[in-house]
């Protein structure tokens, strides 16, 4: 059920999207077809998920943070597409094995992976929760950079502006790309992953760089 929901949600936002801001959507031939994968992706803003969505055709499970299912409409909206629920102090642990679950079943998983949205529109440190179900799972992980999206909705007039969104889909990689990483070094790779999300960006966004190349 999932699966029909995330399509018929797919080609609305697709539809939809275009009449309220100009999205350009790319590297749509580096997400895999098949098989599981972990989606890594940096975070702007609340419209972020909805373009993830009309970017990425095929269905996938995204953590979703525990205060949105507070709102009975939220949980009405999100629920179908069935997200992992995760309490974002401390450490989820039944979120990550949830996510993982879905990731032995075969199934893609979405992280925005710096846990939280950037209130300045550059990057931030990412956290290791990727790097952990990556080791864990053994799966590729498809970067995903998403820009524009904060200029969007603004707190001061006006309130609506109509900016362009770029969505870009980078070429898989594996661990192994990024060196030898084990659970001590598990914050290290999680920057060299961002720094490869970064490489999508356009450069007054991609802020937080890293020097070395692998850990």
């Amino acid at each position: 059920m999932g699966a029909l929901h995330y399509r018929a949600y797919h080609r609305m936002l697709r539809a939809i999207i275009p009449l309220f801001t100009s999205i350009s959507i790319r590297g749509s031939e580096h997400l895999p077809g098949t098989g599981p994968c972990l989606l890594v992706c940096n975070h702007l803003s609340n419209i972020d998920s909805f373009c993830v969505i009309a970017g990425i055709p095929r269905p996938f499970h995204g953590l979703a943070k525990t205060e949105l299912f507070k709102s009975w409409w939220m949980r009405k909206l999100i629920e179908p597409l069935e997200p992992v629920k995760v309490q974002r102090k401390g450490v989820d642990r039944e979120a990550l094995r949830q996510a993982e679950a879905y990731l032995r079943q075969g199934e893609p998983v979405l992280i925005f992976v710096e846990g939280t949205r950037s209130k300045t529109g550059e990057t931030q440190e990412a956290r290791a929760g990727a790097i952990f179900l990556a080791q864990r799972s053994g799966v590729p992980l498809v970067p995903i950079a998403i820009s524009g999206t904060n200029q969007i909705l603004r707190r001061e007039f006006p309130w609506y502006r109509r900016a362009e969104i770029e969505f870009v889909i980078g070429p898989p990689f594996t661990l192994e790309d990024l060196g030898v990483v084990t659970r001590h070094n598990r914050h290290e790779a999680a920057q060299l992953m961002m720094a490869r999300i970064n490489a999508l960006l356009p450069d007054s966004q991609a802020s937080y760089l890293t020097a070395p190349h692998s850990v």
